[in-house]
């Protein structure tokens, strides 16, 4: 989409929007939950527009979008709320925002290390782009390299819940992605050099700051 928004688009959109609220004023979907699929939908209308994506220009947006999903869990956003009182906490929740930052940053971390570069070398090169974009954690805390090599080694483990498996998810829809454009015997662990290696890795640098991040 370029120019003028699509008609038919345009027009799902504002049924699919009539629809959310048709559902929140029966009561189907309370308030919280409207608006965060109102927002989803309007995002995904936008980003349509490859000069959105390319211009972060729903950052904004998809920040209140994972603050709202965040907020559905339990959680109290930094964008809502002061820092918690950790006092008598119950645990952190599931699922939140927190578990699509951390597989695309490893993402992008295994990208460099498969293009040959060292631990310490992707780590630092991947924090200087991350910080260069802007990119940082929901808790408003910057990604720096010794995050970034700990969130890989947490994979399997330590990692908050759900992160795993999108990252799993993640890694397999981008071997289809792959397979779909020619590369048939791509292998996932096949050797790249680091100038591809640093392309991959700044598309998902740009895949997370029009999330949002």
């Amino acid at each position: 989409m370029s120019g003028r928004p699509d008609a038919a688009k345009y027009e799902t959109l504002v049924e699919r929007l009539s629809e959310i609220e048709r559902r929140a004023s029966t009561s189907e979907l309370d308030h919280l939950a409207a608006s965060f699929e109102a927002l989803n939908a309007v995002i995904t209308y936008l980003g349509a527009d490859p000069r959105i994506v390319e211009r972060g220009a729903t950052r904004s947006l998809g920040r209140l979008r994972f603050a709202l999903h965040d907020r559905m869990l339990g959680a109290k956003p930094k964008l809502f709320f002061e820092p918690p009182d950790r006092k008598g906490a119950q645990g952190a929740p599931s699922y939140t925002s927190a578990v699509v930052l951390r597989p695309l940053v490893i993402s992008a971390f295994l990208s460099l290390r498969n293009g040959g570069l060292s631990k310490e070398e992707a780590s630092r090169w991947l924090a200087a782009e991350l910080k260069q974009s802007g990119v940082i954690q929901p808790n408003g805390r910057a990604v720096n390299a010794r995050t970034i090599v700990r969130w890989h080694t947490e994979l399997g483990g330590k990692s908050p819940k759900g992160s795993d498996w999108v990252f799993g998810e993640f890694i397999k829809g981008a071997q289809r992605a792959l397979e779909k454009a020619g590369y048939q015997h791509t292998q996932a662990n096949a050797p790249f050099g680091s100038s591809e290696a640093e392309i991959v890795a700044q598309c998902l640098i740009k895949l997370l700051r029009a999330a949002g991040f």
